[in-house]
């Protein structure tokens, strides 16, 4: 099971039809089928439930929003808008929808789904035509590039020539890792890239089927608490990344145009879930888990969230989106034709000014 990506180009069509897994999972995708408990704690799908009540504190109503998630730890904000009442304090009644990518874009650019978490790989969407907004960043971290302890390599120059193992091509992993490379004086056809499912990565270089893997948490970090594996990169630990932005809030152009202030709404949710969870770390895993919002134990969700930095804004974010898009412009993954500045404006909506001067 297993992509080979041409050895002489980024291969466009490969990246626009792989990208499922990367642009609705802002970290790591949760593999496991069983459904979350919705925000009242019962077993059933947040998708069958709308929120408990359906006015806020000061009587009004709340708007309804629908709000796609994937189940990876770092959508913590998505569940702590909900548990800790962030969404409803913004005079929204938020239905949680866990759905596959093409739904998703379908829903997303329609206005059918108000909103979700995202990451850069989105940009590539956009130049295509999808009709999704960036509206602020949340935090940096949950990309993490490992290799065997017993593997000889010890540096970033040292891939030259490697197979690198990534979940899908074209996705975050893979685009952080090419602008890591570039650095170096490494171009990204000078690597084999191979694609395995996350969880199968480890196994992989095990085997010796791959050099290295970049992949979102909690992959890459069960790979280091084996004992087993080194750490080459992160965007949590590594600049030029965790200064910026991985996963972003990301609303439908439709809702930004229609609904200017229920996108605005949504933006302070979520922002304002990013700094709680920044500085609630053990409280969050433990919703995560509890709430089976997250198939991972609360000590390995708390462990990865505690690592990530939390800074939430939006002047910064729309920093970041205008770092990515140049950076993904040079690598190819953009056409050479498109105008930075112009898809930077049609991907970024500014629903707020700025968040804590951010």
């Amino acid at each position: 099971m297993k992509n080979h990506l041409a050895k002489r180009k980024w291969v466009l069509s490969a990246i626009a039809l792989t990208m499922a897994v990367a642009v609705l999972s802002g970290c790591g995708k949760n593999n496991n089928s069983a459904s979350p408990a919705t925000a009242s704690g019962d077993n059933q799908s947040p998708a069958a439930n709308a929120s408990a009540t359906n006015a806020s504190g000061d009587g009004k109503k709340l708007k309804k929003v629908t709000f796609a998630y994937a189940g990876g730890t770092c959508e913590a904000p998505i569940y702590s808008a909900v548990e800790k009442g962030f969404f409803k304090e913004e005079g929204l009644d938020v239905e949680l929808v866990q759905m596959d990518f093409e739904t998703l874009k379908s829903g997303i650019s329609s206005g059918k789904v108000d909103g979700t978490v995202g990451n850069f790989a989105w940009f590539k969407p956009i130049e295509q035509g999808l009709d999704v907004k960036i509206t602020g960043g949340l935090h940096a971290g949950c990309i993490q590039l490992v290799t065997r302890k017993d593997s000889g390599i010890t540096s970033i120059k040292e891939l030259k020539g490697k197979k690198i193992g990534v979940d899908t091509i074209g996705g975050g992993p893979q685009i952080t890792l090419a602008i890591t490379l570039k650095e170096n004086g490494i171009e990204s056809t000078d690597v084999d890239w191979r694609a395995y499912p996350s969880q199968q990565l480890a196994t992989a270089a095990d085997k010796g089927e791959i050099d290295a893997f970049i992949v979102w948490d909690p992959a890459a970090q069960q790979a280091l608490d084996s004992g087993e594996y080194t750490r080459l990169l992160s965007n949590g630990h590594d600049e030029p990344f965790k200064s910026g932005y991985c996963c972003y809030s990301v609303i439908s152009g439709a809702v930004t145009k229609n609904d200017p202030e229920k996108a605005a709404a949504i933006t302070r949710a979520l922002l304002k879930s990013a700094e709680w969870v920044g500085n609630n770390a053990a409280e969050t895993a433990k919703i995560e888990t509890d709430k089976k919002y997250v198939a991972a134990d609360a000590a390995t969700n708390e462990k990865l969230l505690a690592a990530y930095h939390w800074k939430p804004g939006v002047i910064n974010a729309k920093k970041s989106a205008e770092f990515f898009i140049k950076e993904q412009k040079a690598q190819g993954i953009l056409d050479a034709s498109t105008d930075e500045k112009e898809l930077l404006d049609r991907a970024f909506f500014e629903a707020i000014p700025d968040y804590n001067g951010n």
